[in-house]
């Protein structure tokens, strides 16, 4: 039996069928794809970021012990930084205004260190020089409550004494009966508050010389971070222009500059304010002759940094000590804290601050509330400004979201 020879068509067709399945062997080998490989990163980012949060969430107690450490140990340059963020509008004004226009100092290095020196010598002078006019009124005041305590202190006495003379229908009996039981009580926590006072004592040394380190050691950082500010501020756009798009990078750093100069307008205005009305509280306070001008008034003035509630909070020791000396004092001095809160929220305040929040007075009420629950007093004093930024980005981030989509929102 013969055997036909194959065709020509037929032999090259089998070659090319061979040269196909080569080709979808070598397309079904891994091949790499740079976008694959970035998709693959951010998954792999997120997960990773996913995990370390429901981690810290499950162990949570764990998670703000840790924080606290942090903080405690990163707290000389958390202070150094507040220090100097507060002293860099007093040194660019020494710096440009005296040094430079006035002095016509031209080295710049000099002009710098001179300004950071004039600065700190300045605040530290107006803490000196309030801290000698405060401190001996301090000590009137203590040693006028002193002789008024003890006279209200006998006359509750004499008033006990003469209670079952005043309320004879009353048995006494049985509240001497419930004293003496407690008296055991009482000396017994009292042996133990003697016996742990010692250690108590030695905590709080330790405690006041770990501050006093950290202040002088804030003071030292932030004299560094003024000095280098310009360098500091050179490196952290060198990351960030490294790592971030550039269009990105300048829309960051616009808000960063914006966020700043809300922070600035508000602490500078609200300072300047609060000084006007410790002055003003401490003329009307020796126009209408009432005692402790001095200190009410410094209490006042650093209160009064709280928008809205700060003077009435203020108020509070004020009305108290005049309570226990004259109660016709407490009512005036009451009076006149109400006259002088209206005065500030409806001309002074305007007049100085402005816009510089930008915030609705809802706002800012919820930013004093939200801020002294979770921080206190400081936090009273933040909320607003960080509600402010806050709102601002938000507002940016919103509108420009509307702009992308063509929408816009009308009032009704």
């Amino acid at each position: 039996m013969v055997n036909p020879t194959p065709k020509k068509e037929d032999t090259a067709s089998s070659s090319d069928k061979s040269t196909i399945m080569s080709d979808d062997i070598h397309s079904h080998k891994f091949q790499t794809n740079r976008n694959y490989f970035i998709i693959s990163i951010y998954a792999l980012t997120v997960i990773a970021i996913g995990t370390i949060i429901i981690s810290l969430i499950l162990n949570f107690s764990y998670t703000v012990s840790a924080i606290k450490q942090v903080i405690n140990v990163l707290s000389p340059f958390i202070v150094a930084f507040f220090i100097a963020y507060i002293l860099n509008p007093i040194v660019i004004a020494i710096d440009t205004r005296f040094l430079l226009k006035i002095l016509k100092i031209k080295r710049e290095k000099l002009r710098k260190i001179l300004a950071i020196l004039l600065s700190y010598l300045i605040v530290i002078g107006i803490i000196a020089i309030s801290l000698f006019y405060i401190i001996p009124e301090l000590i009137t005041t203590l040693s006028e409550l002193n002789g008024t305590i003890a006279n209200v202190s006998g006359k509750a006495v004499f008033y006990i004494q003469n209670l079952e003379e005043t309320f004879p229908y009353i048995d006494f009996g049985i509240v001497e009966d419930k004293i003496n039981g407690a008296i055991p009580e009482i000396i017994s926590y009292g042996t133990n508050l003697l016996s742990n006072i010692f250690p108590t004592l030695i905590n709080i040394s330790v405690s006041i010389i770990r501050v006093i380190i950290n202040i002088i050691l804030s003071i030292v950082i932030s004299c560094y971070m003024l000095s280098d500010k310009k360098t500091l501020k050179k490196n952290v756009k060198r990351i960030i222009y490294s790592f971030v798009p550039v269009s990105k990078a300048n829309r960051l750093f616009s808000n960063a500059k914006e966020c700043n100069s809300i922070f600035n307008r508000f602490i500078v205005g609200k300072t300047i304010d609060s000084l006007i009305i410790g002055i003003i509280c401490y003329v009307l306070m020796r126009i209408l002759h009432l005692n402790y001008a001095i200190l009410l008034s410094v209490i006042v003035g650093i209160t009064n940094m709280i928008p809205y509630f700060g003077p009435f909070i203020g108020a509070v020791p004020g009305v108290i000590l005049f309570l226990v000396i004259d109660p016709i004092k407490a009512i005036i001095f009451a009076f006149m804290i109400l006259v002088l809160q209206q005065f500030d929220g409806l001309y002074l305040g305007p007049k100085i601050l402005g816009e510089s929040t930008g915030l609705k007075p809802l706002w800012v009420i919820f930013g004093i509330t939200v801020g002294g629950a979770c921080f206190g007093v400081i936090g009273m004093f933040l909320g607003v400004p960080i509600t402010a930024v806050i709102a601002y980005l938000l507002d940016k981030a919103i509108t420009n979201r509307l702009e992308q989509k063509n929408i816009t929102v009308s009032e009704d």
